[in-house]
């Protein structure tokens, strides 16, 4: 009888957390209406010759006023090149450039997320520079499955900029819903999550324009085989998209490579990975002086100004919060699980 009291409290304790986690919001504390949440990837103040992002764009998603825009740079005076719906067009970005996530409204089913991408000194020919681009959208976030979702009912996919932290990505499910791809003639490989790790940077404090973060870190991997990126000549290329996440908000702290972030593709953005000069000037003197064991600057889109609060930490010591609580909580029930497990094979 004993024995089996035992085992009903462990299984209870075991399994609380998960029943609370189930039954709680799968959206975060902080994601309430007039949330922002901005990044960057800043340029020098004169960068080198070869300090340029390319940013490929897929015509048939780029909103109304940027096709123009595009279409009218792209083409120039010449009228020898035309832009067509089959093939990306490469804009080549000299200055900084940035992105930005609203909280318009929320109700109990659904959020309003503005999704806004600032490009500055932009090509899109050797004709014409344009001094500032944007590309912005309204998406619509389901809550009840935290998917975005187009007015006609076509799922997108998951959100880039948080995670739930109590149902984290898995491994194969998809970063864009094949219906949207099928939708905008983007041919490829299905898009999974092929990793989801604790490990990144474990042991390194990591820089971002807004503050330090401490690990450890939730890092998200997807992949494709390949997206066809000319319908005309079928060129094709993989697709690699890595995230980097607070433990504490589940918030996004900065990009790696972003080749299909859900926000980005609805906003046409295709196969990009914009790479931070700033911070990576920082990292290369980092690294000089020996102390990349340690820190890290990120270099993708970066954290650079929101009004959300994070919980408070310091450089010496781990913040207690909520999540940590519950990884040390359960790591302790299953050390107990398995002595209990011991000494009921002793007797």
């Amino acid at each position: 009888m004993k024995k089996y009291l035992t085992f009903f409290i462990v299984f209870f304790l075991v399994s609380t957390p998960f029943t609370q986690l189930s039954q709680a919001s799968r959206v975060p504390y902080w994601f309430k209406e007039g949330t922002y949440i901005k990044y960057a990837v800043k340029m020098p103040e004169h960068p080198g010759k070869h300090e340029v992002n390319v940013f490929p764009v897929w015509p048939p998603l780029l909103p109304k006023d940027a096709y123009a825009k595009i279409k009218e740079a792209y083409e120039g005076t010449s009228g020898l090149v035309k832009m067509d719906n089959n093939s990306i067009v490469p804009l080549l970005v000299r200055g900084d450039s940035y992105l930005t996530f609203e909280i318009l409204d929320v109700t109990n089913k659904t959020a309003l997320v503005k999704v806004t991408l600032e490009m500055n000194n932009v090509s899109a020919s050797p004709e014409e520079i344009l001094p500032r681009l944007i590309l912005s959208k309204i998406l619509i976030l389901n809550l009840s499955d935290t998917t975005y979702y187009e007015e006609d009912g076509t799922p997108i996919g998951s959100p880039m900029f948080f995670i739930d932290l109590t149902n984290p990505p898995m491994k194969g499910e998809h970063l864009l819903s094949q219906a949207f791809m099928k939708k905008y003639h983007l041919r490829g490989d299905n898009i999974v999550v092929t990793n989801v790790s604790f490990a990144w940077m474990e042991d390194k404090t990591l820089h971002t324009h807004y503050r330090d973060f401490l690990p450890p870190y939730i890092y998200i991997e997807g992949r494709s085989k390949y997206l066809v990126y000319d319908l005309n000549t079928g060129s094709r290329v993989e697709t690699i998209t890595q995230m980097i996440y607070d433990i504490d908000t589940g918030i996004l702290i900065t990009t790696l490579f972003c080749d299909a972030a859900p926000e980005l593709v609805s906003l046409g953005v295709i196969d990009s990975s914009p790479l931070d000069r700033v911070n990576s000037r920082k990292l290369e003197r980092l690294i000089e002086k020996g102390k990349d064991d340690r820190e890290w600057w990120a270099q993708g889109f970066n954290l650079y100004d929101t009004n959300v609060k994070f919980p408070e930490t310091s450089s010496s010591k781990t913040p207690s919060t909520g999540m940590r609580h519950f990884f040390a909580t359960s790591l302790a029930l299953l050390v107990l699980t398995a002595f209990l497990n011991w000494r009921w094979r002793r007797r």
